[in-house]
């Protein structure tokens, strides 16, 4: 079995990022394969190829706050220090510094880095959540020197027939959660920025993918048994019960729980959601140049399961 097929792509291309100091290290999160450590089964195989692959880079499991296996040149086991701003400067994220100052009651701007193959598949590198575009550059200068360091030859027998065309940045608004609800309270049109907003949250909140994709399928912005649903859910995540003991990896047992519930609740939305669908009118031109009603029912979702993960901090993300 190859490297990639072991760790996939988007680990090797960090990997390789890590080794030829384009950015100081990354992490491997085993709630991002439904483990707690670094001794689960997927994520123990993921080290193991690394640990082959790349003898001279360290893992880090044994330092405070535990956000997954530090993959370095620095060896951070037995640190106790380690905040959640720390692990944004550590894994070489520009905007860490905004962590403690980013408002929630403003736009901030979600920037991420991609690799695009020849394939046309699109590999994210890492994403970071910034108060504004002030970095643009730093992120840019990132993006020539990724590009350079995995054209090398030597890397070329990892990555097997993956190519990579270009690094490019991706900028997104990150919308207020109290503006959208705002608009839900006084009928306003959702535009589609805030429908991404709000499939965020929906991942955030470590909803199955499953639960995600459906939502995004059947739900209705002109439904009000939906809306309440919404309006519901965009409060919970104002006011997140759970955020004095984020990171969750810090709580195995209690993380596991959460993973539970998460998992009952998410169904139970679209439960509700899928029986309190209404029919949507859909208007049709006739030969005689009237309109004649026609009703449509909205598809239900069934593609497969994707993945779970745990709620994420603002200002990392798994890699």
């Amino acid at each position: 079995m190859s490297i990639i097929e072991t760790i996939g792509i988007d680990i090797l291309i960090n990997i390789i990022l890590v080794k030829e100091d384009v950015r100081p290290a990354m992490l491997i999160q085993p709630a991002d394969y439904k483990e707690r450590d670094g001794k689960g089964e997927k994520t123990k195989s993921i080290l193991d190829a690394i640990k082959k692959e790349f003898p001279e880079l360290k893992q880090s499991e044994d330092y405070q706050r535990y956000q997954g296996i530090i993959i370095s040149k620095i060896d951070y086991n037995g640190k106790n220090d380690i905040s959640l701003e720390n692990m944004g400067e550590i894994l070489g994220y520009p905007c860490y510094k905004d962590f403690n100052d980013i408002d929630s009651n403003e736009i901030s701007y979600g920037i991420t880095v991609f690799a695009y193959l020849n394939s046309g598949e699109k590999i994210e590198i890492f994403s970071n959540v910034c108060k504004d575009e002030s970095q643009i550059e730093v992120f840019q200068d990132f993006a020539v020197k990724a590009k350079t360091a995995l054209d090398k030859e030597e890397y070329k027998h990892l990555l097997g027939d993956n190519v990579i065309d270009k690094i490019d940045l991706e900028i997104d608004k990150n919308i207020p959660t109290q503006k959208i609800i705002d608009k839900l309270i006084k009928n306003q049109p959702i535009d589609i920025e805030d429908k991404s907003q709000i499939i965020n949250i929906l991942y955030n909140f470590g909803f199955d993918m499953d639960v995600t994709l459906s939502f995004k399928e059947s739900f209705q912005y002109n439904n009000p048994i939906h809306k309440g649903i919404l309006l519901s859910l965009l409060l919970n995540e104002k006011n997140y019960l759970l955020s004095p003991f984020i990171p969750l990896q810090e709580y195995p047992e209690q993380d596991k729980k959460v993973d539970e519930i998460n998992e009952k609740w998410g169904n139970d939305i679209i439960k509700i959601i899928n029986e309190t669908k209404k029919e949507t009118i859909v208007e049709n031109e006739t030969k005689k140049g009237g309109t004649q009603k026609k009703r449509k029912q909205i598809k239900k979702n069934t593609s497969k399961k994707i993945k779970n993960t745990s709620k994420k901090i603002k200002n990392t993300s798994k890699k």
